[in-house]
């Protein structure tokens, strides 16, 4: 059975549906196309008989003069009105109406506009919304042109519209000389005036009279849309380019004062680790992670908690069956990553507790390098710099560029503002004072690492991120699992900002800097970073504008250069980064419709529930995996 789509996917699709609908129609409305000549029917009017027809308004400053004539002399014309004039002035379009003139349309945009299929359905929508009816009478007929598009004497025109003994005489309502040709044409004697038709206008129905209104609101409001359009995209490349200074002078920054302290190192630390590895349904890859933390080169002792939660795969005995020292397995109900962390870290006896996801391979130096910062007595959590391992394919290269360029020189900035956010679950450490501090691993967010990196960073401690502890995580390898677990991420990142939101208020570094980083480059920029996307299309297929598709392509170039700079900051290849490009244009949009979705998703007050990815177990089957001394995984770039 298929299943609806879900109600957040609705709300994206619709209101990229309206937002392009309505710049799309301004666009059209706005471009004014030239006057077209139409001879129209042939009308049979007795002699000395003349019938006026205004073309090409209504006009707000000429119409209300040809009103103002016709008035006086007591005459009813015909008014063929466009679609987008109508709109632009209803008062005059109804005083045309209240004065008994009749209405027939010449057009949506101009006089002369094909007045078939979609063009004339526009134009009846216009008249639907101002008046609530629409005219029988489509089309322009004409016997005799004044010639007041091309003359200026009125003596001239008065003999142009003469010249026939009776007829249909076209005359303009968007020009001062269309009141006065009038004006002279009814003092001529002998001469009667008529209406093209006495048909009367018909009452528009609901649907009409809607359609109209929706019409009418995008053409009197498309500017207003174009202008927050561009004010969103000025915005959207201000926070790109504030953020690639950031990232490329922070970090440069940081890597520099790193290589001043590393050319005179202080003394090694190596203070016992309990390391704690929650797992659920990781039979796959729990082996493989145990294995490489044994075979760790740490300098002191090492114990290894895994944490069965409930799985249903064999996870526990896969573990207990490596028969490993110093690995203890744990098993309980199934009650939450969030729970098996707590249960993980009140068995543990260390101090130092390091904290990773079961689908996670550490390097022998890794233990090692990731407690050097708790030297400092401040330092309360430790981040590491995890890296996608299995990078083969498209998808994982995406990834790889993704973690390098985006997630890991974030953490580099934000460490040097001492504000990081997120010590993720892939590769972290923690003291057991600052977990205390923080009241535990709490359950209330879905990004619980997260969560607690902010707890303890409000509680007075202070984050490090430490590159050279670098730990192999598998990546999703379908769009859907990655599409689950970044959601899930996003998801879980905005309840804990909402969570922890009084830090603003408050005086720490988490208030100042670390939240509004979140909220202007992992909220607002996605938010509005699309925005530009579809401006570029908007300008490439409808408004001509083919200056837009440069200035996007320019900032994609400068977005490559400071991915490249961000790989050689972290000791990597090149040769992914010709992916770059196509990231930007097909995995960006994933990324962005992540952030929508669970903004969406939080306006909704949907409940978003926990969602695990789908495991192949690659890093595991890698050769050397845990053997001491080679790499944990093969990498292939």
């Amino acid at each position: 059975m298929r299943r609806a789509p879900r109600l957040h996917w609705v709300s994206i699709l619709l209101g990229l549906v309206v937002l392009m609908g309505v710049v799309s129609f301004h666009a059209y409305t706005a471009i004014r196309p030239e006057p077209v000549r139409h001879a129209g029917e042939h009308r049979q009017l007795p002699e000395n008989t003349l019938a006026l027809a205004f073309h090409g308004g209504p006009d707000p400053k000429w119409t209300p003069r040809v009103l103002d004539v016709l008035k006086e002399t007591g005459i009813r014309a015909t008014f063929f009105v466009t679609g987008t004039q109508v709109t632009r002035n209803p008062e005059v379009t109804r005083r045309i109406a209240e004065e008994g003139h009749r209405i027939g349309i010449d057009g949506f945009r101009a006089e002369g506009d094909h007045v078939t299929g979609l063009n004339r359905a526009l134009a009846q929508a216009a008249l639907a919304d101002v008046l609530g009816a629409h005219t029988p009478l489509v089309g322009a007929p004409a016997e005799v042109d004044s010639g007041d598009r091309d003359h200026q004497d009125i003596g001239t025109l008065v003999r142009m519209s003469l010249r026939e003994r009776g007829g249909v005489v076209r005359l303009h309502d968007d020009g001062s000389i269309g009141a006065d040709i009038a004006r002279e044409l009814t003092r001529q004697p002998g001469y009667r005036f008529v209406a093209v038709t006495d048909e009367p206008l018909v009452t528009a129905s609901g649907t009409e009279r809607f359609t109209g209104a929706v019409t009418a609101w995008s053409q009197r409001n498309g500017g207003v849309v174009l202008v927050l359009f561009g004010t969103a995209i000025a915005i959207a490349a201000l926070l790109g380019l504030l953020r690639t200074a950031m990232q490329l002078g922070l970090a440069h920054t940081d890597r520099r004062l790193r290589r001043e302290s590393e050319a005179d190192p202080p003394p090694w630390f190596a203070p016992p680790v309990s390391v704690v590895v929650p797992a659920y349904n990781e039979a796959l890859n729990i082996a493989a992670t145990v294995r490489s933390i044994a075979a760790n080169d740490h300098l002191a002792d090492v114990e290894v908690v895994v944490v069965d939660d409930g799985s249903t795969d064999g996870t526990a005995d896969r573990a207990e069956e490596l028969g490993l020292p110093g690995v203890t397995v744990l098993r309980q109900d199934n009650q939450g990553k969030p729970a098996a962390l707590n249960a993980g870290i009140s068995r543990a006896r260390h101090d130092v507790l390091v904290l990773l996801d079961g689908d996670t391979i550490f390097e022998p130096d890794t233990i090692g390098q990731l407690v050097q910062p708790f030297a400092d007595s401040a330092v309360g959590a430790v981040s590491g710099n995890a890296k996608v391992g299995n990078r083969k394919g498209l998808l994982g290269r995406w990834q790889h560029l993704e973690y390098c360029a985006g997630s890991n020189l974030d953490r580099q900035i934000l460490h040097a503002l001492r504000c990081i956010p997120t010590v993720p679950g892939a590769v972290g450490a923690f003291r057991r004072a600052a977990i205390t501090d923080a009241g535990g691993v709490s359950d209330q967010t879905l990004a619980e690492d997260t969560d607690l990196t902010m707890a303890v960073t409000r509680a007075g401690w202070r984050v490090a991120y430490r590159p050279q502890a670098k730990a192999w995580t598998e990546a999703p390898s379908s769009l859907r699992g990655l599409f689950r677990q970044r959601y899930r991420w996003s998801y879980g990142t905005f309840q804990s900002m909402w969570k922890h939101r009084r830090a603003l208020v408050e005086s720490g570094p988490m208030g100042r800097f670390g939240l509004l980083y979140l909220l202007a480059f992992h909220l607002l920029l996605p938010l509005l970073a699309p925005v530009m996307d579809l401006y570029v299309l908007y300008g490439f297929l409808v408004a001509d504008a083919p200056l837009a598709f440069v200035v996007w392509t320019a900032f994609l170039l400068l977005q490559t250069a400071s991915a490249g700079y961000a790989l050689r900051l972290d000791g990597e290849s090149l040769k992914p980064l010709w992916a770059y490009p196509l990231q930007q244009l097909v995995y960006r949009q994933l990324t962005y419709a992540v952030v929508i979705q669970s903004v969406i998703t939080a306006a909704h007050g949907t409940q978003l529930r926990w969602m695990k990815v789908r495991r192949t177990g690659l890093l595991g089957s890698a050769p050397g995996c845990g053997v001491p001394g080679s790499p944990a995984v093969v990498l292939e770039e």
